[in-house]
This record gives C-alpha cells, sequence and structure tokens, in this order.
C-alpha cells in the first residue's frame, strides 16, 4: 500500500489573507448539475452562488453542443477534472457557442483549468476558441485543445500572466492564417512550458504579443504533414526568451520563416531583447527556409547553443551574439536518437556534445521535453561544457508517466504556508526546488519525510512552480501565492 507523506513549506512573504472558504462543487452525470452549462445557467440565474475561489470537478463524460458551453464570472476559480482517473472530461461544441467567442469563456480573472479537452469551436466570425480569455490571466494544466477555431484566444488587457504546462495544441485554425493553436494578445506575462503543439492549420503553432514571452522546454511541429505558417510568431517585440524546444518545421509548412521575432513593429514596451538558447530546429521544407527572422532595431538578439538541421538561412537580421551554434543540412551529423519520429536526444558521438557555451541565469537550461510522457527530465551538464541544442547527452530520455493523483499541493492558492502530499513510496531524502515562471531557481533543498519549514524571505513573486523529484518521479506544480 502506498504511504502518503506530507512535508510543511513556509515562506515568509507578505501575503493577502487567503479564502477560507471556498466551495468545492461537482458537475457531471452523477451530479445534481448534470452538464457545465447546467451548472453554469443554475448560477446565472441565482439558483447556487459560484464565488471567487471555489473548485469546480467535472466528471469525466463527453459534453456536446451547448451541454459544453459555460462563461465563468467568479475569479481565481479552480476547474479541474483531477477527481477523476483515466481521461479527461471532453468539450464538444460541435458548433454551438456561447457569448459568441466560443466554448468556454474565461470572464474572471486568474482562472485555472485543469485537464479538460476542447474540440469543435466555432462562430460566425470564424474565430471561435476552446477557451476564449476575456478576463486577466489563465493557467492552464494538462489540457488538450484539437479541431477549434482557436484552441486558446486571449483579450487584450495589457495586465496578467498566461501560464500554460503540460497541454496538448493540435489541428486548430480556421484556415485563414489568422486563427491559431494559440493566440496570446497584449498581456504581461506568457509562459509555455512543456507543450506539445502541432500541425495548425495555415495558422501559427504558438502566437504572443506579450510583453514577457518565456516559451520553455516544448515540441513545436509541423511534423510530415503540418501545414502552419509559423512555428513561433512573437510579433511585437518585448522581452523573449526561447530555450530548450525540439522546433521542427515540415514539408508542408506554408511560411518560408519558422521562428518570427517583431515582424509586426517593435510596439511592446521595451526592452525588445531575444534569446533564443538550447534549442533543436529542423527544416524540412524543400523550397528556402529562414530559420529565425529579426526585426530592424531589436537591443539584444542573442542565439547560442543551438542546433539549426536542414537548408536554408539561418539568421534573417542582425544578431548582436552568434556563438556555440551547430548548423547542418545533413542532420545525421548530430546523431539524433529518434529524429524519425521528431526526437532529437543527440547520440554519443554528436558533434553537439560538449560543445556549447556554459551559460547562467535565466539562460541555463535546466530542464528538457521527453515527448513520451508529456513529463519534465532535468538537465544537467555532465562535463565542463553543456551539449549544444534541446537534449544533454546521457541524461535519463524517460520518467514514469506523469501521475496528477500522487502530487498535491494544498492550499492552492496559499498565502504562504502549504502542504505538499506524495502518494507513493519515496525514499527520502528528495529534491524539492522552486522556480519563478522564467525557469529561474528561487530555492533548492534536499527534504525528508518529516516535517521542514522553507523560508523565502521577500518574495516578490506572485506565482512559482514547485518541482519535487524522488528516486523515480519528478513532479511540477504551479502554486500561486496571494
Amino acid at each position: 500500500m502506498a504511504r502518503l507523506f506530507s512535508l510543511t513549506l513556509l515562506l515568509i512573504i507578505s501575503v493577502i489573507p487567503y479564502q477560507s472558504f471556498a466551495t468545492v462543487w461537482n458537475v457531471g452525470p452523477s451530479y445534481d448539475y448534470t452538464t457545465p452549462n447546467a451548472f453554469y445557467l443554475a448560477d446565472a440565474v441565482g439558483d447556487i452562488d459560484i464565488a471567487d475561489f471555489d473548485t469546480i470537478y467535472i466528471e469525466i463524460a463527453d459534453y456536446s453542443g451547448t451541454d459544453a458551453l459555460a462563461a465563468w464570472q467568479q475569479n481565481n476559480l479552480y476547474i479541474s477534472g483531477e477527481n477523476e482517473v483515466g481521461g479527461r472530461p471532453h468539450m464538444i461544441a460541435d458548433g454551438a457557442y456561447i457569448l459568441g467567442k466560443g466554448t468556454w469563456v474565461c470572464v474572471g480573472d486568474n482562472i485555472t483549468v485543469s485537464n479538460i479537452e476542447f474540440s469543435g469551436a466555432a462562430v460566425p466570425d470564424e474565430n471561435g476558441a476552446g477557451i476564449r480569455l476575456d478576463g486577466i490571466g489563465l493557467t492552464l494544466l494538462k489540457c488538450y485543445f484539437h479541431h477549434n477555431e482557436n484552441g486558446l484566444l486571449t483579450s487584450n488587457p495589457y495586465d496578467g500572466d498566461i501560464f500554460i504546462q503540460f497541454c496538448e495544441f493540435g489541428y486548430n485554425g480556421f484556415g485563414d492564417g489568422f486563427t491559431h493553436n494559440m493566440y496570446i494578445g497584449h498581456v504581461n506575462n506568457f509562459t509555455l512550458s512543456h507543450c506539445y503543439s502541432h500541425h495548425t492549420n495555415v495558422g501559427h503553432n504558438v502566437k504572443s504579443r506579450a510583453n514577457n514571452t518565456y516559451i520553455l522546454y516544448n515540441r513545436i511541429m509541423d511534423e510530415e504533414d503540418g501545414n502552419s505558417s509559423r512555428l513561433i510568431d512573437i510579433p511585437n517585440g518585448g522581452y523573449a526568451l526561447v530555450k530548450g524546444n525540439d522546433l521542427m518545421q515540415g514539408p508542408e509548412a506554408l511560411n518560408n520563416n519558422a521562428v518570427g521575432y517583431g515582424l509586426e513593429g517593435l510596439s511592446n514596451p521595451a526592452p525588445h531583447e531575444f534569446y533564443f538558447v538550447h534549442n533543436s530546429i529542423v527544416n524540412k521544407r524543400e523550397a528556402s527556409c529562414r530559420f529565425l527572422q529579426i526585426a530592424d532595431g531589436t537591443e539584444e538578439a542573442y542565439i547560442v547553443n543551438n542546433i539549426f538541421g536542414g537548408i536554408g538561412e539561418l539568421v534573417d537580421g542582425e544578431t548582436t551574439t552568434f556563438s556555440h551554434n551547430y548548423a547542418a543540412e545533413d542532420v545525421t551529423i548530430f546523431e539524433f536518437e529518434g529524429e524519425e519520429v521528431y526526437s532529437y536526444q543527440i547520440g554519443p558521438s554528436s558533434v553537439a556534445r560538449d560543445s556549447g557555451m556554459v551559460l547562467t541565469g535565466d539562460l541555463e537550461a535546466i530542464s528538457q521535453y521527453f515527448h513520451e510522457y508529456y513529463e519534465v527530465g532535468p538537465r544537467e551538464m555532465h562535463g565542463t561544457r553543456p551539449d549544444v541544442g534541446s537534449h544533454e547527452y546521457h541524461d535519463p530520455i524517460g520518467f514514469p508517466e506523469f501521475e496528477q493523483e500522487n502530487f498535491v499541493i494544498y492550499p492552492n492558492p496559499s498565502n504562504g504556508s502549504f502542504q505538499i502530499q506524495l502518494n507513493q513510496n519515496i525514499s527520502s531524502p528528495f529534491l524539492v526546488q522552486i522556480f519563478d515562471l522564467s525557469g529561474q531557481l528561487l530555492y533548492t533543498n534536499n527534504i525528508t519525510a518529516d516535517n521542514q519549514m522553507i523560508n523565502m524571505d521577500n518574495c516578490a513573486k506572485n506565482c512559482v512552480i514547485v518541482k519535487v523529484t524522488t528516486q523515480n518521479y519528478t513532479y511540477n506544480e504551479k502554486l500561486f501565492l496571494n
């Protein structure tokens, strides 16, 4: 029988008192409110009172047409299918929509949606979204968006943070080039971490107008038959960190530019800095390709420790630093261990071995993407220099499948004190690390099974990533700090 260990972690920060009277609601065929739409309407007419910070668990089932629709009005909701085992609740819009915008509209601020599937969003304006964000701030965890006109579409509040982790986006886009797998408008911070975005229909796999964009450790690809435009489009500049990604432009890609920065004008607040580090990017287009296109006037264009495979111009635009990159039309020199299935782990004799520049701070690659498990893998340098590209040779290439029920942070959001519960046979000690959303390490310590305190004096972050590493498992969860 699995043992349950609990440890208390204390963050010393200035806080707003935690909302301690939140309600947990259950929605689905086994409950009073059998569909998300019935639950939403009951609140809209006053039969129930959904409040800020409430938790809504949705039973695993297919919710089709009108049954799938909801417009969430409250702030800091946690909406999840995680109380179920084996699958996701599936919102099948089938052409139905709410408020003229899509399947779900998040009107409230800082809503978290976890373990939900969205498909079939379409509206008369031809930009229907699986989720449309009208509020400020959103977190998506372990969700799947496919065959919508937009997967995720946000408004332009010029504020708030968008955080997406362990999600898949595929086959979204109306086909007009203006709809995308994800379209992030003018917000403050956007972070995409350990996600899989692929096969956008004519549009971009990732598009972000955020002031600060962090694209970290993802698989972003057209694969054999995808016909997207760009893999990544950051059209208005600002600060952008693209780190540790597996990137592939397929033979059917419509745009000869794989990654674009500032191409619609550097209108975001300065600094206009583009950092492209520790990525492996492969072009399969027979026609000309520009791997990176960087707008004139970019203050910093830092291109370091990347693999460029296939035919094309590496950079269109001026760079301030271009160093320790490897480029080859014939990708066999990199010894990708699974290039035929778009895996860019390098082999023992690869030219990328031990040949990178040592980077620190936000630029250091501390993780890597493993597609087989949608999981976080640690990245540790084994010599005096890191490997070039998105993966470090000899790092473990597999972790047990992410089991969400085995890792719980409570309460979340937190007023500073919170508890980690690990429902596994854990051999102590195990490593607890806390990162900000850019991947910067804020705290690390080995923890035993006994209760221990962790102090982070003067922490100015409003959300962090808590990572727990055991002998056989790695867990990550986002923690909101009030």
